[in-house]
């Protein structure tokens, strides 16, 4: 009589894999959401930065398309051209954080 041989995992193999994982997704879960915030806030912070320096540069005598705004003046329509890659205040949207612009003087800001 040939010996039959069962294949397959025991229950105390599947819980062990299972603790591993679970141990393995424990450590890694917090690591990934605190980079993932450490990167949203450097780029909120590249963002802010952008749009300052593109009001600056609407504030110049002489812009590139001769357009000039002054000290607390809306510049949301001008300054576009001066930030790269950037059409509209939704560009700059960070998660569930949205860029207020605000005027000339006023430093841009997330709420």
């Amino acid at each position: 009589m040939k010996k039959i041989k069962k294949q397959g995992f025991t229950l105390v193999e599947i819980m062990i894999v299972v603790a591993i994982i679970g141990l393995l997704a424990a450590v890694g879960v917090p690591s990934i959401l605190n980079a993932m915030s450490k990167s949203q806030i450097k780029a909120m912070d590249r963002n802010i930065q952008d749009v300052m320096r593109a009001k600056g540069m609407t504030m110049l005598p002489n812009d590139m398309n001769g357009d000039n705004a002054t000290n607390g003046e809306d510049v949301s329509s001008v300054i576009w051209k001066h930030v790269d890659g950037v059409t509209s205040v939704d560009d700059l949207q960070v998660g569930d954080h949205i860029l207020t612009i605000g005027v000339i003087g006023v430093d841009p800001s997330y709420n």
